[in-house]
C-alpha cells in the first residue's frame, strides 16, 4: 500500500525556522554518528546553519538577512545572561568551522552548546 505524498506549503514564520534548526541539528548528530572526518565536517556545516537560524529567530531578521557573526555577537551581547554567553562562543563557532584540524570532540561540543541555545530561543520566542 502506498502512502501519498502530501506536500505543505511552510510560512518562513518562526516555527519554521525553529524547525529547519532542529532538523539541522538532528542531522549532524546522524553524521557524527558515522565518526569519519568527512562526516564530522559535515554535521559541523549542519551545526552551524542551525546556530545561524537560532541567532535569526531570535534577533527577528528576515530571510534575506545574512547572519553577520560580529553583529550577531554584537546583538546578543546585550541581551540575557544566556545570550551573552552564547555571544561568545559563536564566533569562535564559525571560526571552528573553517579549522582544518576539526576534531569529533570539537563538532560533538559544538552540537550540545547550539542545542542548549536553540532549547533557550524555543523557550523564549513562545513566551
Amino acid at each position: 500500500m502506498a502512502i501519498p505524498l502530501v506536500v505543505v506549503s511552510r510560512s518562513k514564520n518562526m516555527a519554521s525556522k525553529l524547525d529547519e534548526a532542529q532538523s539541522k541539528l538532528r542531522f549532524a548528530d546522524y553524521l557524527l554518528q558515522r565518526g569519519t572526518q568527512e562526516f564530522t565536517t559535515g554535521a559541523m556545516k549542519h551545526i552551524l546553519q542551525a546556530a545561524n537560524l537560532a541567532v535569526a529567530e531570535l534577533l527577528s531578521l528576515d530571510e534575506k538577512t545574512a547572519v553577520s557573526p560580529a553583529l550577531a555577537r554584537q546583538k546578543l551581547s546585550e541581551g540575557s545572561p544566556q545570550e551573552q554567553d552564547f555571544s561568545v562562543y559563536f564566533l569562535s563557532l564559525w571560526k571552528l568551522t573553517t579549522s582544518p584540524a576539526l576534531s569529533t570532540q570539537d563538532v560533538a561540543n559544538a552540537y550540545k552548546r547550539v542545542k542548549i541555545f536553540l532549547d533557550y530561543v524555543k523557550s523564549v520566542r513562545i513566551r
